[in-house]
């Protein structure tokens, strides 16, 4: 039973059924809203996304390929790029696609797992339900369309993000790491029509902190997250779209070029660094953002929520087939955890570095990004980034012994 049907969820769900595991996959939404938020796939995701079957269903909703990522500064121009065509992967590649058509597509790949995958929508989760004891969390009640329901199983998955209420119900601590003092403003507009966008990714960065250039939808559109000041958001919120457009061409010189300012409205994005203490207690287990949130600027977030899932699943499995679903459920713990520790603080390392604020960044500028003249230090950044340093199940062996001990 999995509580929280966003990417987590959903590839939760995948993962259980291409492994032949049933799920009940209960998510409040009714529809997908438009969120302002991971855009971006990266290559270890995309093979995880092949082998549940849901990439047929990305690239049916438009994903678009995005090879290298390029570094930039108002006034010393390009500083260098680093890419992913070069590595040993079979998706060399990021795709990118609007994170609403992410979760479509995600439950479009739903339409041939209806035996294994019963979607609920609109699901609103009242309580926790517990086994005997009264200790052992073993399911949920709510309703759904005013309706009550009940639902359990043998494996509960929180995948009801940050402000998870089943992990609090568990009594699992979740630990802020670091306090950032920058956020992230998120307007959208017209791709500027210039080729250092052709399937890649821009990044100014500067005194006044970074600037990202991500395109959408194809390529005919870019979402601009540009870093402010936690302080001054109302005053940033309070700018006209002509004034909001003038401060992000100041910003990325090279959206002078766009025909024209932001488009719709905008959003903000808090940046955090969280981590639970635990990710399995007795049959419940912490997946995504209920168990980790990591910042934004290397774009892992959903690369980890997809590794949560594919080992998770295997775990399960592998405890289904050897007679003890629950015993098994600590190796997940034991696995991901230190995995994603690791990933957190090389984002919080890559945050500190490309956010950094002052006079100084512009004077060091040059020297500090003198590394992307460096093929070996830029395929480093590359393999990290692609998630090619993260451990699959696959590549794990968990359903090699199934039932057996695991180093």
């Amino acid at each position: 039973m999995i509580v929280g049907g966003a990417v987590a969820g959903a590839s939760t769900a995948h993962a259980l059924a291409s492994l032949g595991v049933s799920s009940v996959l209960l998510e409040r939404a009714e529809s997908f809203p438009e969120l302002n938020r991971g855009d971006v796939l990266q290559p270890l995701s995309l093979g995880l996304l092949d082998n549940w079957g849901v990439l047929p269903s990305i690239e049916a909703m438009g994903g678009y390929e995005v090879v290298a990522s390029g570094f930039f500064h108002r006034e010393h121009g390009f500083l260098g790029e680093w890419g992913f065509t070069d590595l040993d992967t079979a998706h060399p590649h990021q795709t990118v696609l609007r994170h609403t058509n992410l979760h479509r597509a995600l439950y479009a790949a739903f339409a041939g797992r209806t035996d294994l995958v019963s979607v609920r929508r609109g699901a609103r989760v009242a309580s926790p339900l517990y086994d005997d004891t009264g200790e052992v969390l073993r399911g949920v009640t709510g309703t759904i369309a005013g309706e009550p329901f009940e639902a359990v199983g043998q494996v509960v998955v929180a995948a009801d993000g940050a402000a998870s209420a089943l992990r609090r119900a568990a009594g699992i601590g979740f630990e802020e790491r670091h306090t950032y003092a920058h956020e992230y403003l998120m307007p959208i507009c017209p791709r500027p029509a210039v080729p250092e966008l052709d399937h890649r990714t821009m990044r100014y960065v500067g005194a006044e902190g970074l600037t990202m250039i991500i395109p959408l939808d194809g390529g005919t559109e870019v979402r601009v997250p540009f870093q402010i000041p936690v302080a001054e958001e109302s005053r940033w919120r309070a700018l006209s779209a002509p004034e909001l457009w003038k401060r992000m061409v100041a910003r990325a010189p090279v959206l002078e070029s766009a025909p024209g300012p932001v488009r719709g409205g905008w959003h903000s994005y808090r940046i955090h660094l969280r981590h639970a203490e635990r990710y399995v207690r007795g049959r419940l287990c912490l997946v995504g953002e209920a168990a980790h949130v990591i910042p934004p600027t290397v774009a892992q977030g959903m690369s980890l929520a997809m590794l949560d899932a594919d080992v998770l699943a295997a775990v399960i499995r592998r405890g289904l087939d050897g007679g003890g679903v629950e015993r098994e459920l600590e190796l997940y713990d034991r696995l991901r955890r230190p995995a994603n520790e690791l990933a957190l603080a090389a984002s919080h390392e890559q945050t500190l570095a490309q956010a950094a604020t002052g006079p100084a960044v512009d004077e060091h500028v040059l020297s500090d990004y003198a590394w992307l003249a460096d093929p070996r230090r830029c395929r480093e950044v590359a393999e990290r980034v692609a998630g090619l340093a993260n451990t699959t199940a696959e590549q794990l062996g968990i359903l090699d012994v199934p039932g057996g001990t695991h180093p």
